[in-house]
């Protein structure tokens, strides 16, 4: 207890608001010095990469240049002779930054190097210009000599030489570089942990009338942070839930459409098939009967046709055979297609190939199948826009139209069949957008994830 006193009125004592100070400045006087000699350590370092790059610049350089006069002297094309036009334009302004990089190098065997350096370039691209000017003055057996000669062959070795013994001075410069900024963080690191070690004392002295409260506040804070942890973990599980349902809702709709569809296909195709053969057998056997029967028969045939041709439609609504069988771009041109011509709308149509799942190929489908149906019920458009983007991981699809648009804010009952797309195209981690305005028309943008297939995809067409 006597311990506890004492440190209570060391606490309120009349020097510990000036000691407190007093570490504060000598903390931020450690960590100044510190940072000016780190900062001094790193700039020394670049200094040094920069002057090793600009050397190894001035070699590819060269090296550029010899390639090039080589492949001049081999096919005398001019093309070819470009790096060698950039080197003698290049040359002399690079020799001058790496003589200005240098110039504060107080080493003496690094300017030796140096101008040997800046020697060997000039005598190298002289002996390739020499080559040059031979052969195109139709000297070409003079040129050829001269590149057996091995002369400039002797140069760039030579020059490589000199390159890796400047660049291993650079080493050793840059070893000595990093061993005084590891020795500069050690002694800041020991200076600001023993000032840390004095502030935390410091501290706990400071801080002890409070530290029931703040346990207090702490204890609270960890209760509200568990029961926020709760409840969000709560939410992501009954949202999992409810998109897993949602999901499951979907795909037994799609199962419903597509039994009906076959049942649609099976039973009243087959019976409206069979009364169209018997209306056949029966005209086929009515000679000499009044006209007004093959009117009527005739009317019947038409009647079964067009009731065909429905039952086709509503076939192809609830389970689109063309997406199936000929795929996703052919299936919306189709859909576009019959739209266009069932309101007489004019439709601009323009699709990429992407490469979708199966369950995003149709929700790509169903968007573009619900938004033209909903242009068809309260648009009163007369041009409608569909496309399909090909955006490297993914497929942008929109559909834009002239029509009356509305005020997204509102919430229209047309809001319901776009909360269903919506809803299907962030199943599949999309992203869905509605951009409207009462007399502007209605634009829908939609971004769904292309499967990593498509990489394949272009590699196989590639071969």
């Amino acid at each position: 207890m006597k311990v506890t006193d004492q440190l209570d009125r060391l606490a309120r004592g009349r020097w510990a608001t000036p000691l407190v100070v007093a570490v504060a400045i000598a903390f931020l006087a450690v960590n100044e010095i510190g940072y000016r000699r780190a900062l001094s350590g790193i700039q020394d370092g670049d200094e040094i990469y920069s002057q090793r790059t600009e050397v190894r610049r001035l070699q590819l350089l060269l090296q550029s240049a010899e390639a090039g006069q080589r492949g001049y002297l081999l096919t005398g094309q001019r093309e070819y002779r470009e790096p060698f036009d950039q080197a003698q334009n290049q040359l002399e302004s690079q020799i001058s930054r790496i003589r200005t990089m240098f110039a504060d190098d107080a080493d003496s065997g690094t300017q030796k190097d140096v101008r040997e350096i800046e020697d060997l370039a000039r005598r190298k691209l002289s002996e390739l210009r020499t080559t040059v000017d031979l052969f195109e003055s139709r000297n070409v057996d003079g040129a050829l000599e001269l590149v057996k000669t091995g002369i400039g062959r002797d140069h760039m070795r030579a020059l490589d030489a000199l390159v890796g013994r400047l660049v291993a001075q650079e080493d050793v410069k840059l070893a000595y570089a990093r061993r005084d900024l590891l020795n500069t963080l050690l002694v800041n690191r020991a200076g600001i942990a023993a000032l840390v070690l004095i502030g935390l004392l410091l501290l706990a002295l400071t801080v002890r009338q409070s530290r029931s409260l703040d346990a207090a506040r702490d204890e609270q804070r960890a209760q509200l942070q568990h029961e926020r942890d709760r409840l969000e973990h709560e939410v992501e599980r009954r949202t999992r839930e409810l998109t897993e349902l949602a999901r499951h809702l979907q795909s037994v709709r799609e199962d419903e459409r597509g039994r009906l569809a076959r049942e649609l296909h099976d039973e009243l195709g087959g019976l409206l098939t069979a009364a169209k053969l018997d209306v056949a057998r029966v005209k086929s056997r009515l000679k000499g009967a009044p006209p007004e029967i093959f009117e009527r028969i005739g009317h019947l045939s038409s009647s079964l046709d067009a009731g065909i041709a429905l039952k086709r439609r509503i076939i192809e609504d609830l389970q689109p055979s063309s997406l199936t069988n000929l795929g996703l771009t052919a299936a919306l041109e189709v859909l576009c297609r019959e739209f266009s011509k069932r309101l007489d709308v004019k439709v601009d149509s323009a699709f990429d190939e992407v490469v979708l799942a199966d369950d995003v190929r149709l929700t790509a489908y169903r968007v573009v199948q619900e938004g033209l149906t909903n242009v068809a019920k309260y648009a009163r458009a007369t041009q409608v826009s569909v496309r399909l983007v090909d955006d490297a991981s993914m497929a942008a699809l929109s559909i834009q139209d002239n029509g009356a648009g509305f005020d997204t804010a509102r919430v229209p009952q047309i809001a319901r069949g776009l909360a269903g797309m919506r809803f299907r195209v962030v199943s599949h981690g999309g992203r869905f957008d509605v951009t409207s305005r009462p007399g502007a028309g209605t634009t829908i943008e939609v971004r769904l994830p292309q499967i990593a297939a498509r990489a394949d995809a272009h590699a196989l067409t590639a071969t």
